[in-house]
């Protein structure tokens, strides 16, 4: 990824800018997502199998054993796929994730709004950046955001990001000054 690439704002710049090395198939949310999954698929089949008299309840078990399917292997598959075409950057004023596994989908955040920057360790000196600790059910639905209706934002996730703890001192650095352009001066006290 080259800056000719990131839609600057007026007298950004760009500090960091990369792609995933590495594309994990799951991640941290799938500890709730799989068992979910796993418990949908089992309470789906449980109940079609003493209530499979109609067309409708065969349909409808199709229906909800393909969603049982697709939580537990095609969530986890899109991300894998999704991560090949992603690209970070890091500029003086926000983070920035772009994919583009079908559409072009782009997630920022102003630096100075965010939680200071957290590794998750993969192998070798790869890893995963988040802003905050994530929980899990905050992995779970990172797709979906947080917050309510159109104001709904997914948080910026760096995954499988080399040699993560440069990557993270320089985030660290970003941050900081970021929050500090923000912060006006304090003004002196004066006839104290």
């Amino acid at each position: 990824m080259h800056e000719g690439q990131i839609d600057l704002l007026p007298g950004e710049r760009v500090i960091w800018a990369g792609t995933p090395v590495r594309r994990p198939l799951f991640n941290p949310g799938d500890y709730f997502n799989v068992p979910f999954g796993v418990l949908w698929l089992g309470g789906v089949t449980a109940f079609f199998f003493y209530n499979h008299d109609t067309a409708f309840h065969m349909a409808a078990w199709i229906v909800l054993t393909v969603a049982g399917v697709f939580h537990l292997v095609g969530r986890p598959l899109v991300r894998y796929l999704r991560l090949a075409s992603t690209t970070y950057a890091v500029t003086d004023s926000r983070v920035i994730a772009t994919s583009s596994l079908t559409r072009r989908k782009e997630e920022t955040a102003s630096l100075a709004e965010l939680p200071d920057p957290v590794i998750t360790p993969g192998p070798g000196k790869t890893g995963t950046i988040t802003f905050g600790r994530l929980g899990v059910l905050a992995w779970a639905s990172a797709n979906y955001g947080t917050g309510q209706g159109k104001d709904r934002k997914a948080p910026v996730i760096l995954v499988g990001v080399s040699d993560v703890a440069k990557v993270r001192e320089r985030l660290v650095r970003a941050v900081d000054e970021a929050r500090q352009r923000q912060t006006p001066p304090k003004a002196d006290a004066v006839g104290e």
